[in-house]
């Protein structure tokens, strides 16, 4: 029997031709280049963001996905076998929303609320189906000039017969007009805290381009 936890996705939701024209852009607009000794920017000129991500990581990309799975010791070989459920995933997943286009943050916030939000937590990082199992610390919602921002933590529950244990993870959603950003963090709870400066630098290197 395979241990390995079908890693969970953010759900790509554009409809339009123009949202999957631009989600499927995304394999092939992806530009990196060397940040310093340990990380490296990567540009999504099509979905309009940068991020960085450490080097020693694997980096995996997918439609409207961007995915750095690390190992403990942030190792480019043990990263390259490392298994997403259990390893430090730093991850960016991308939305079109080509209704949303124009829409103030007020609006914005209407469109997708606080509530929905939380209700897609325990699916999108834990791959769970009963929220009830997941806990949510500390979600909040930020109106800021031009978008609205969701941050909260989230505690995915053990699953005993794939041997897998408790996961923590940290989770941001941008909201703009016409795109969602969705950003996570997430590893064992007990590799959790020892990633923390890789985890922090990761949200700060987040941008939204023009």
């Amino acid at each position: 029997m395979s241990r390995e936890l079908p890693r969970p996705r953010f759900a790509v939701k554009g409809s339009s031709a123009g949202g999957l024209a631009l989600v499927a852009a995304l394999a092939a607009g992806i530009a990196a280049t060397e940040a310093g000794q340990d990380t490296k920017i990567f540009e999504v000129a099509e979905l309009r963001y940068s991020v960085e991500l450490p080097n020693g990581c694997r980096h995996d990309e997918g439609p409207g996905t961007l995915d750095a799975i690390c190992s403990p010791d942030l190792d480019p070989e043990k990263s390259a076998a490392a298994s997403a459920a259990m390893a430090l995933v730093l991850e960016v997943g991308v939305e079109p929303v080509p209704a949303d286009a124009g829409a103030q943050p007020a609006e914005l916030a209407q469109r997708y609320g606080e509530a929905h939000f939380k209700e897609e937590l325990a699916e999108a990082i834990c791959g769970e189906s009963d929220r009830a199992k997941v806990k949510i610390d500390n979600p909040k919602q930020v109106l800021e000039a031009a978008r609205v921002v969701y941050t909260a933590g989230v505690t995915c529950p053990e699953i005993k017969f794939l041997g897998l244990g408790e996961r923590r993870a940290m989770v941001q959603f941008v909201i703009v007009p016409g795109l969602r950003y969705r950003l996570m963090a997430r590893a064992l709870t007990e590799d959790f805290e020892k990633r923390k400066e890789a985890v922090d630098a990761f949200f700060a290197s987040f941008r939204i381009l023009p």
